[in-house]
């Protein structure tokens, strides 16, 4: 085994390729094809075999049935008691014989009736010796029953049906070939009455052939034991080499008949043989091309591995992206290539960002500390103010200041960026109040549930779309206003909803509105800066789908719901927070 470790290590990658290849991939896929087309080929001849094998044996017994009917129908007309009376009179004048005669046919007529197969019976003749009574079809020669082989083949069988091979026969219109069935007739004492034929149409058997799908490549035939053809289904113009013996053997239908059925092969073996070729052709095919693609497999893999290898190990020595080179070779192995490029882009480019964050926020850091001076200035001031209007009891002065330094200190108070709903819902009826000031004919209204008060918000949630109504929906009205904010919670989503009664939007600015809160608005139709804000805040926060929409109706008003997470927060929590 050592010479065989030290020779396969000496091999070259594509040479190791195509040797994996031969054994692992194409012998086995070769036999395996084989096998499985093997498997098929007899699987799809038994296949056919019992296919056909049922067919027959079908045909089989709906041949018995037809046959036996028949037989039952003679057995009934000669050992009918009172037909054998009529027949067996012999004293009676020339009118009484006409009589006798309809008579007869008429009880012939009954059992042609009551019988399931009168369509294919062609005649009943009753030979009595002295009279032929005849019923149904006028045949010529009266289907040679007064021939003495048929007389005497009747007669050995003492009563039991005799079954004759079929014979041509001439009426007045056309030619046929029929069967004859006949039975020697005898009355109660045993004396011979005569003898009764049955005559059935061929068609009887060959239509049971022709019901079958075997009918068009099959060869059915109704056969003696000697070989003589009774009756087939009309196939015997084709060269009898078309066809392969499936050995039936049902020897037992009537006397010494069989049925045989010779499937026509030819078109299956060829589709299989075609089949076969086909693989072949195919397993060729993909041997060659398996062999050519291995070899460029080999060739496109091993030179792009060592060029990719290379630009790891710059990367990690800390060498600049640009100086990675760029190869061709497998795709996979390209895009491997170009992904860590990539990488060490992006790692390179977090870097400077993160450089760059880090002044930024210390400037920022400081421009909020000199900022800072300038609310809480503007905070001790309306202080001063408030205190003012308390010592000249201006009480709408105070109130209003009041209003407007609780929004400021709720603006300055921490930096948090959630509250709960009571909290911002309270400062909203802050604003509500110094905005009163302004619009005096407006009516506001809530409802919020008791649940949902301890719900976690952004803070300054509801202001901006009930200053968006005040402003756009209710200003220009020269009637009453009514703004009516109302929050609910439905499963895991808490659902905030301002609704106006002012001049709504038209279709095509409500449209718009639209576009820009699905992110679809072209570049620079930007507005709505207040309701945009706010639902880009809540996108920031929670993601899809949670957000804003909007539906309103010219001069009817306007209903904006807004979609949260919903988060409870105890006031404690909110208490600690802010401690």
């Amino acid at each position: 085994m050592k010479w065989f470790r030290k020779y396969w290590n000496g091999i070259r990658l594509p040479h190791k390729l195509v040797l994996v290849y031969m054994p692992l991939i194409v012998i086995p896929t070769l036999l395996g094809s084989l096998m499985l087309m093997h498997s098929y080929t007899a699987s799809s001849k038994e296949a056919s075999r019992d296919y056909a094998a049922d067919l027959v044996g079908l045909m089989v017994e709906q041949m018995d049935y037809r046959l036996s009917s028949i037989e039952e129908l003679g057995k009934q007309m000669i050992t009918d008691s009172e037909l054998l009376d009529l027949v067996s009179r012999t004293d009676v004048t020339t009118f009484e014989q006409l009589d006798k005669t309809t008579a007869i046919k008429n009880w012939m007529n009954h059992y042609w009736l009551n019988n399931n197969m009168n369509e294919f019976i062609v005649a009943m003749v009753l030979d009595t010796g002295s009279e032929i009574y005849l019923y149904n079809e006028n045949e010529v020669s009266q289907y040679r029953i007064r021939n003495p082989e048929y007389k005497q083949a009747v007669r050995n069988n003492r009563g039991g049906a005799v079954w004759f091979e079929p014979a041509s026969f001439s009426n007045s219109f056309q030619k046929f070939e029929a069967f004859r069935v006949g039975r020697w007739v005898r009355d109660s004492k045993l004396n011979e009455v005569g003898i009764l034929t049955i005559v059935i149409d061929v068609e009887a058997i060959r239509s049971i052939f022709n019901q079958t799908k075997l009918d068009e490549n099959a060869l059915i035939r109704l056969q003696t034991a000697e070989g003589r053809i009774l009756v087939d289904n009309g196939n015997e113009g084709g060269d009898a080499g078309n066809y392969q013996d499936l050995h039936l053997d049902y020897s037992d239908i009537r006397e010494d008949w069989a049925l045989s059925a010779s499937l026509k092969m030819d078109d299956l073996y060829a589709q299989i043989n075609r089949m076969i070729r086909l693989t072949i052709l195919i397993i060729s095919v993909v041997f060659v091309f398996g062999l050519v693609v291995t070899r460029y497999l080999a060739i496109d893999v091993v030179n792009p591995i060592r060029k990719l290898m290379s630009n790891m190990m710059s990367g990690v020595q800390s060498a600049s992206p640009r100086k990675l080179v760029k190869f061709k070779g497998a795709i996979e192995i390209r895009e491997m290539n170009d992904i860590f490029v990539s990488v060490m882009y992006e790692i390179e480019q977090l870097i400077q960002q993160t450089v760059s964050q880090e002044q930024k926020k210390r400037a920022a850091e400081i421009e909020a500390l000199r900022k800072q001076l300038s609310p809480h200035f503007l905070y001790n001031t309306l202080n001063s103010i408030r205190w003012l209007a308390i010592l000249q009891k201006q009480s709408n002065i105070k109130a209003l200041v009041e209003s407007l330094s609780s929004l400021l200190n709720y603006t300055l108070r921490d930096a948090n960026e959630f509250v709960n709903l009571r909290e911002d819902a309270e400062k909203l009826e802050d604003y509500i109040s110094i905005q009163k000031i302004r619009y005096r004919q407006f009516a506001y209204a809530t409802d919020i549930g008791e649940r949902t008060l301890n719900a976690s918000v952004p803070k300054f949630i509801i202001q901006p779309i009930v200053e968006n109504a005040l402003i756009h929906g209710l200003e220009p009205l020269d009637r009453m206003g009514q703004i009516t904010v109302r929050a609910s919670i439905r499963g895991s989503v808490l659902k905030l909803t301002v609704e106006d009664n002012g001049i709504g939007i038209a279709p095509d600015k409500l449209a718009e509105i639209r576009q820009q809160l699905s992110g679809s608005a072209p570049q620079g139709t930007t507005k709505h800066i207040g309701i945009l804000n706010v639902h880009e805040r809540i996108v920031a926060h929670y993601g899809y789908p949670y957000g804003m929409s909007i539906d309103s109706e010219a001069g009817q008003g306007t209903t904006i719901e807004v979609t949260l997470k919903y988060e409870e927060r105890s006031e404690d929590e909110y208490y600690h927070h802010r401690r």
